[in-house]
């Protein structure tokens, strides 16, 4: 295409109309059809009733079904034709993209404001003497001094003091202010973000940087749980393991605190049907391992936790209940390959003193010293610890009843899941010479709560905003009364 008609194509396109929008939810600049570079402060309108967050996400302007990924951190304060965020594009690769504010209001809906096409450019060259035609405002040419600037940056690490009887942290969503604040008055030191891991997706090294970031801002340690998709690993079998291992090694260069390797691998909604194996799973863990460890041996290796579960009576096709894949993973050499083994901890409905009672079965899982005892013994050989990378109590207490599947926590009050999170910490501190190493509380800030998934009910932080668990785990920090 000939570039007077490019030209003119982009002036055609700045004398389309925007987009209209809800007048308390706009992105008033940059405007459509606009070059930026560096750190721009968007400027609009986040002003709805009820609201409760809302950040920005950038998605490919050309691509049919948008992938949309966050650029900046939620936030919970209304603004009036004010700055929004500033948003630091040169954490995505120049091109053309859609921006979008996402706003989330308390009755759980969101509403979005998009403007596009804008174009990053923190590496264009424009040839002297030549200029790009735009409808005002006039673009300026990104100059060598914001190319410099929009170069991504890591926030170092911090070195927060512990002052619970062990490291606690907990797994988040939206990470406000508010949140933050919570989780520091209850003395947590750790937070958890998930992060996909997808063939080809370069943006999710974006997103992870901005996640450890964002961490290490608000003077916590930060745990990335990695996980990848199977359809991906089921496609590509072995050859699956060095692509995600490599991923693992790019993000240990951005100074993460640790990395869990994959999630519940031992049923087949996390690992491909027909192929679950432990000998399988260490052998990705042993590549991970080696190539997080090559680039920054400080980053904490945790190996993915097993689902808990006795539905399997064993190891099958579908899939291999906790107890024996803990085993085969010993048997295997997980603990050379780790600094800690991860377990999960999510389906309780008594006191975690409590070993017995539980009205659904006498299953191990059940009970909380229990479940610690399952995984624990089959490393007894070995002194790696365990890591908590989820630990929780579901009460629908302020969401109303819970779906079938999980009908066994309806009794289960806010109280009682607060005073059984504090009390499992105190238990963890105890156990064996202090083999745990770090409690996650899954989770702090969810909002999901339907019919298939009510993961908002284990959250500490409730609807009404309050967090009972942060008080009672904040009981325990050293000199608190």
């Amino acid at each position: 295409m000939q570039k007077w008609l490019v030209l003119l194509l982009i002036v055609l396109l700045g004398m389309l109309p925007a987009a209209a929008q809800d007048e308390t939810i706009q992105i008033t600049w940059p405007p459509p059809v606009y070059v930026v570079a560096g750190t721009v402060e968007v400027r609009g309108t986040v002003n709805p009733p009820d609201l409760q967050a809302y950040f920005l996400e950038a998605a490919d302007y050309n691509a049919a079904q948008p992938v949309w990924l966050p650029i900046t951190l939620p936030t919970t304060s209304a603004v009036v034709d004010g700055v929004i965020a500033s948003w630091q594009t040169g954490l995505l690769p120049d091109g053309v993209y859609q921006l979008r504010l996402n706003v989330q209001r308390r009755a759980g809906e969101n509403i979005f404001a998009v403007v596009g096409p804008i174009r990053i450019a923190n590496t264009l060259e424009i040839p002297e003497g030549e200029t790009v035609i735009t409808q005002p405002p006039i673009v300026v040419s990104p100059t060598e001094e914001a190319i410099v600037s929009a170069e991504p940056t890591l926030v170092p690490r911090p070195n927060p003091t512990n002052q619970l009887p062990i490291p606690v942290g907990g797994h988040v969503t939206y990470f406000t202010d508010p949140t933050i604040d919570l989780m520091t008055n209850a003395g947590m030191t750790w937070v958890k973000w998930q992060i996909p891991y997808l063939l080809n997706d370069t943006n999710l090294i974006n997103v992870a940087r901005d996640r450890i970031n964002w961490s290490h801002a608000a003077g916590f340690n930060v745990l990335l749980s990695i996980t990848g998709e199977v359809s991906e690993l089921r496609d590509l079998g072995d050859e699956y393991y060095p692509r995600y291992a490599e991923f693992l090694g790019q993000i240990a260069a951005m100074n993460p605190d640790a990395i869990e390797v994959w999630n519940e691998m031992n049923i087949d909604r996390e690992w491909p049907s027909g192929r679950i194996s432990a000998r399988a799973y260490v052998e990705m863990l042993r590549q991970a391992y080696e190539s997080i460890k090559a680039v920054d041996p400080q980053v904490m290796v945790i190996t993915g936790a097993p689902a808990p579960t006795g539905f399997f009576g064993g190891c099958g096709t579908q899939g291999c209940d906790d107890g024996d894949y803990y085993f085969n993973m010993a048997n295997a050499g997980a603990a050379q390959y780790a600094d800690c083994i991860g377990v999960h901890y999510n389906e309780g409905i008594l006191p975690p003193q409590q070993q017995g009672g539980d009205p659904r079965d006498t299953y191990p899982t059940r009970y909380f010293t229990l479940m610690t005892n399952r995984a624990a013994l089959p490393f007894r050989g070995s002194d790696i610890p365990l890591c908590f990378t989820e630990l929780g109590y579901l009460s629908p207490e302020g969401y109303g009843p819970l779906p079938g599947n999980f009908a066994w926590a309806t009794s289960t009050s806010v109280e009682e899941q607060a005073t059984w999170l504090r009390d499992a910490i105190t238990i963890a501190s105890e156990y064996q010479s202090k083999r745990i190493a770090m409690i996650i509380v899954f989770n702090v800030d969810f909002d999901r709560y339907d019919q298939e998934d009510p993961q908002a009910g284990y959250a500490i932080i409730r609807p009404d905003g309050s967090c009972p668990a942060c008080d009672s785990i904040g009981s325990l920090i050293t000199g608190r009364g």
